[in-house]
């Protein structure tokens, strides 16, 4: 019986086992992924993992931008004055001052009854007249007016308020003619020999030489 020596003929099967082992290896590989990906396809194929993605249509909105419209001019309302409003009985010539013909209204302060202007027996009478100045911006200006000052003549014939009425033109003279009505004094008016306030109005004109 002969046997075969097996290290006889390895240097000639090498290559052919090599190539066997390499076939059978590259099998096997090929034999995995497409069992992966055979798998993996079933998997993603099945109902519940199908994801639905609804696209809404969205509507095109424009926004219309509303143009601002200028604000509308405002007109300036003219009051005019008549001359009537400001008596002229009382000028001022910057030196000269007269009130011969200024007016008095009584009227009832506190608990006094009412006194009847016709029957008022004691009308009040300037004592000291104090003489506005004369404003620096009206005299520079060359400006001339008049202001009504209406005051309240206490008991005891003093001024207790003052204010302005009518002024024309405004904003030149009723800061002088308010300073100066308010040192004024007067004889109380009298109402059956009782004292009583009154409304005393001074129309008052400035004017230059």
């Amino acid at each position: 019986m002969r046997y075969s020596n097996p290290n006889a003929n390895l240097p000639e099967q090498f290559p052919k086992n090599l190539k066997k082992g390499l076939i059978i290896s590259l099998a096997a590989v090929l034999l995995v992924l497409l069992t992966y990906i055979t798998i993996a396809v079933k998997t993603l194929e099945g109902p519940e993992y199908q994801q639905v993605i609804e696209i809404e249509e969205i509507e095109e909105t424009r926004q219309q931008i509303q143009k601002e419209e200028p604000p509308k001019p405002k007109i300036a309302q003219v009051i005019e004055t008549e001359d009537e409003d400001v008596p002229d009985t009382v000028t001022i010539d910057v030196t000269e001052l007269d009130v011969s013909d200024t007016a008095y209204i009584p009227t009832v302060e506190d608990d006094e009854e009412p006194v009847d202007f016709f029957v008022l027996e004691s009308p009040p009478e300037p004592k000291e007249k104090v003489e506005p100045k004369y404003p620096d911006l009206a005299r520079r200006g060359q400006v001339e007016g008049s202001v009504l000052v209406e005051v309240i003549i206490g008991y005891d014939g003093k001024v207790e308020k003052a204010k302005v009425v009518a002024a024309k033109p405004e904003g030149f003279f009723e800061d002088a003619a308010l300073a100066a009505a308010k040192q004024w004094t007067f004889t109380p008016a009298k109402q059956r020999d009782k004292p009583v306030k009154v409304l005393y109005q001074i129309p008052v004109k400035f004017k230059l030489r």
